[in-house]
């Protein structure tokens, strides 16, 4: 990946903020999924996954809203009872461009694993038809927003700007939600976006808004993104498609050896249980989660890193899940053939059983 002087600044801010924190041994089994803001992608698949396994009994998985990629790789690697976090592939690519001359990015190698990979992100680059601008080339000399300093947008924002050439006259550092407040106030002339396309807080602005997205040309970009399409329709105000680059959403956990103490075990054993019901539930997710669990590749892992051994252990044909107490009502387990979910419905004839 190309690198200069902005990337290694990144490398610094990366390991020092990686290096802020370190495990503590907790009591119980509490499961957290650093997701990322309140109107993104990554929260709602984070719920998805939390009320799928509320719904097989355990009702402990909390969702944590954060900054985004690189506070969530952290958070995976250095804070307790935080077994999963959502993190953009390219976030990942840079770990490994840096492993070689920076001890903190082998030590995330090392600790870190890939859960499941799962869909496309969009680049959103958001501005008005009012700005004139129109594609990625057009930032020079803007004020843009580029994401809170711990997320993989800001992340996104400098590679991009970087192999493009664009140099904006301001780079503010905010969330999406304050950038779209400040693009609409004529505060910004535009912000940056990584997020699955549709995302919340762009859904909800009206056809008349004024907003559009800003093409990125795959000519250069293409040769270190994937390049896709935003189809019209996909927001109110989006009349035409829009090219753009795409990343890759991967949910990653902790290298968790169940040998080495009882918190690692407790903590493996939640992987390979919450590993397992997203596996079995795959369908259901599509059908009844966010839209993006159409696109979830199982197969479509980053170059260079390893799906962790917990989540192996859902694979494996004689995994049981376990059976927690408190998964059905006394007065809808008397018939299990109704049930439509499989782990759920697989739990009920357990019960039903004995076993």
């Amino acid at each position: 990946m190309y690198l200069n002087n902005s990337f290694a600044k990144l490398a610094v801010s990366l390991s020092i903020f990686i290096s802020c924190s370190g495990v503590v041994l907790g009591q119980d089994s509490e499961v957290n999924i650093m997701t990322g803001g309140a109107t993104g992608t990554y929260i709602q698949i984070g719920n998805d996954i939390a009320q799928l396994a509320a719904q097989a009994g355990r009702a402990n998985v909390i969702v944590v809203e954060s900054a985004g990629s690189m506070e969530n790789i952290q958070a995976v690697r250095s804070r307790a009872h935080t077994q999963f976090g959502i993190v953009q592939s390219d976030v990942l690519d840079f770990i490994r461009t840096f492993r070689s001359e920076d001890s903190q990015m082998r030590s995330i190698l090392r600790n870190t694993r890939i859960a499941f990979p799962l869909y496309k992100e969009e680049v959103h680059i958001v501005t008005t038809v009012a700005t004139g601008i129109n594609e990625l080339k057009d930032m020079s000399g803007r004020v843009v927003g580029v994401g809170l300093p711990n997320s993989g947008t800001n992340l996104t924002a400098t590679f991009l700007f970087d192999i493009e050439n664009v140099r904006p006259r301001e780079r503010v550092e905010i969330s999406a939600g304050d950038a779209l407040d400040q693009l609409l106030s004529g505060n910004i002339e535009a912000f940056v976006y990584v997020t699955g396309a549709p995302a919340n807080l762009l859904s909800n602005m009206s056809a008349n808004s004024g907003l559009k997205l800003v093409t990125i040309p795959g000519e250069v970009v293409g040769d270190y993104y994937g390049i896709t399409t935003i189809n019209a329709g996909t927001y109110p105000w989006l009349m035409q498609d829009v090219t753009t680059a795409a990343v890759r959403a991967v949910l990653m956990t902790y290298n968790y050896n169940p040998n080495k103490n009882w918190y690692f075990k407790q903590s493996c054993d939640a992987v390979t249980e919450i590993s397992y019901l997203i596996k079995q539930n795959i369908e259901f997710l599509r059908q009844n989660g966010h839209p993006k669990w159409n696109e979830v590749d199982f197969e479509a892992f980053p170059s260079g890193w390893e799906q962790s051994a917990c989540v192996d252990a859902a694979f494996d044909p004689n995994y049981q899940p376990p059976l927690h107490g408190a998964v059905f009502n006394a007065s809808v387990t008397s018939d299990c053939t109704g049930i439509q979910n499989p782990v759920t419905k697989r739990l009920c004839l357990m019960r039903q059983s004995g076993s």
